[in-house]
């Protein structure tokens, strides 16, 4: 199963579909890919490649207005209904997501760019926990972008799962950079930017999560962000 739609009256809906998955599609994999190799420019402390990381972050904006776009309108000229409304929501609050994880994408790669510098045993010491929780971060966001693709809900359940995996790795990492600032005053510095390095892959691994989230949205009509809210009832929990 794809994100893909035929046999609508009107040919020209289905084109403006599949343009629009298809922009989210290459968005996703650019997001993913600038987030690997901010990952690896961190580990090998590559400021160049960190620094093209941060400039690579301008085509993903293009792709994100021109998707903006499309979105509306499909909205405001095709008006769609049931699941066709359903995959296009679903995609633009996925471009917001992937837009969200690009921008904490760059923020990694400033970090390695700024730290790249430092004294190398200090950040012997903070990488391995910081490249640990990025790689569960980027785990999911993969992840989450092929539960996309194939509307695979078992995948999107595996992704939401590791969400936990990515809070154990956070709390991990904060507590052992934290512990060696403690221990060594002269590292302080770049274990704030660590610091703040590992906040942002916490947050890419809940933006990864809301898009496989959506997959329920998209292919059940669920609605797992808060599974006891029912939207009915005045923001009453259930039962």
């Amino acid at each position: 199963m794809a994100i893909s739609h035929t046999g609508h009256t009107v040919k020209k809906f289905d084109e403006e579909l599949g343009t629009l998955r298809d922009l989210v599609l290459r968005m996703g994999g650019l997001v993913e890919e600038q987030l690997r190799r901010a990952v690896e420019a961190m580990e090998k402390g590559d400021s160049a490649q960190a620094q093209e990381v941060v400039r690579g972050d301008r085509e993903i904006d293009r792709i994100e207005l021109k998707a903006d776009e499309e979105i509306a309108n499909l909205l405001a000229l095709r008006t769609p209904l049931g699941v066709d409304l359903r995959t296009v929501l679903t995609l633009s609050k996925t471009v917001n997501d992937l837009e969200r994880i690009g921008d904490e994408a760059k923020k990694v790669a400033r970090t390695a760019r700024d730290v790249s510098s430092s004294d190398a045993a200090t950040r012997k010491q903070f990488n391995p926990v910081v490249v640990d929780l990025a790689r569960t971060a980027l785990t999911m966001l993969s992840g989450a972008l092929d539960s996309l693709v194939r509307l695979d809900l078992e995948r999107a359940e595996e992704v939401r799962k590791q969400d936990d995996l990515v809070d154990e790795a956070f709390i991990r990492c904060i507590r052992s950079i934290s512990e060696h600032m403690a221990k060594v005053p002269d590292s302080i510095e770049v274990g704030v930017h660590m610091l703040f390095a590992a906040k942002g892959l916490e947050r890419i691994g809940d933006h990864a999560k809301n898009i496989a989230l959506y997959v329920f949205y998209l292919v059940e009509g669920r609605d797992m962000r808060h599974p006891k809210v029912n939207p009915n009832r005045g923001g009453e929990a259930e039962g």
